[in-house]
């Protein structure tokens, strides 16, 4: 699809500064835009990669200034509040000429006969829907994903190849799951008898509210007895295991390979990244940050950034890692002042290994005393 940039403009309510007649046939970054694409600048901290770029057109944030690009020709540029929303947005729009959405069920799929399927539904081939499967309007269900028998999806949902969603899952609308991703499986619950490990039955179920995206390869268990949760707009990288009984609030984000044991709860707008682990029944305020490969084993109230294992507030750790650093000079000063204090030891026991005279003799040993 090809747009100039006036249209571009009113498409993302920006306002125009330049030519607004210049033809745009796609939207690129910008260290790959050439003739005729649209790139974006966040910051004017990120200008000067406009020096060296071919593209036609650039969205800018509303107090950018083009001097500080020094572009040797006048570049149209569009003002926005939010150059990255609305370069994604000019993206799609300028991407609308790919081939329409396929839907029907496939020869090639299985559908139970008591399963209920919304309009516009795409099954691919080698898909599988349970009895009593209810999918939305609009929901996508790629080859090899299997969605078991009771499971509930909603509008728009999307679930990728080899993706399987055990019994009963609830998805809500346009929930997205990548591919190899297993969604109610049963949680590692397990108690001792006699000697042996016996399985505690998991009835419980999982649901995952609106919006929430899983990466690939993930695992998300169901409940013992009631339901897992996934709050709304949570996205979820991939490589990540969470429990069962566990509360994730709204607009979360799990970086890869996050682990979060079983019954605990997590506020809105929480952070973990990469390889964060979290203790079984711990409870996480809202806004915090968990630092890459933390620890946590006790709760954390709000709007703390924590970091290290035992994780502790970012404060302390910083002071701890300033202390590491110094670690090898400490060591050395360490070695120095033991060998000083050796020799001082040293020096001391010879002073007091001296024979004293005693305190009738006369100091001069060669003075004998009178008969």
């Amino acid at each position: 699809m090809v747009a100039t940039v006036e249209e571009i403009a009113a498409l993302v309510r920006g306002r125009l500064v330049g030519d607004g007649k210049v033809s745009i046939h796609s939207a690129r970054p910008v260290s790959e835009a050439g003739p005729g694409d649209i790139t974006f600048i966040e910051s004017e901290r990120f200008a000067k990669l406009l020096r060296v770029s071919h593209a036609s057109a650039a969205i800018v944030g509303p107090h950018f200034s083009m001097n500080c690009a020094e572009s040797e020709e006048p570049l149209a540029v569009i003002e926005v509040e939010d150059p990255m929303t609305a370069f994604l947005r000019v993206r799609d729009h300028l991407g609308r000429s790919r081939a329409p959405r396929w839907s029907g069920v496939h020869p090639q799929a299985f559908v139970a006969p008591t399963a209920t399927l919304g309009d516009g539904v795409a099954v691919y081939p080698l898909a599988y829907v349970g009895d009593e499967a209810v999918l939305g309007p609009g929901v996508t269900i790629y080859p090899g994903a299997v969605i078991g028998e009771g499971c509930v999806l909603g509008r728009d949902c999307i679930v990728h190849p080899n993706a399987v969603l055990y019994p009963g899952v609830v998805l809500g609308d346009r929930v997205e799951i990548h591919a190899g991703t297993v969604l109610g499986g049963d949680g590692f619950g397990y108690r001792q008898h006699e000697g042996r490990h016996l399985k505690i039955p998991h009835t419980g179920r999982l649901v995952l509210e609106n919006d929430v995206e899983v990466g690939s390869n993930c695992t998300i268990d169901r409940a013992t007895f009631e339901e897992t949760r996934i709050g709304e707009g949570t996205k979820i990288d991939n490589l990540v295991m969470i429990g069962h009984n566990n509360k994730i609030g709204r607009h979360n984000l799990l970086c890869g390979q996050v682990g979060v044991a079983g019954s605990c709860k997590t506020g809105d707008h929480v952070v973990m990244a990469g390889q964060a682990g979290i203790k079984d029944n711990t409870q996480i305020g809202n806004r915090v940050m968990v630092g890459a490969q933390a620890g946590v084993h006790r709760n954390v109230g709000d709007d703390q950034n924590v970091l290290g294992s035992p994780a502790t507030p970012l404060r302390e750790q910083r002071r701890l890692f300033q202390m590491l650093t110094r670690l090898p000079d400490m060591h050395r000063q360490l070695r120095e002042l033991t060998s000083k204090v050796a020799s001082l030891t040293a020096r001391a026991g010879l002073e007091s290994a001296k024979p004293l005279a005693p305190a009738n003799q006369p100091a001069d040993p060669e003075t004998k005393s009178p008969e």
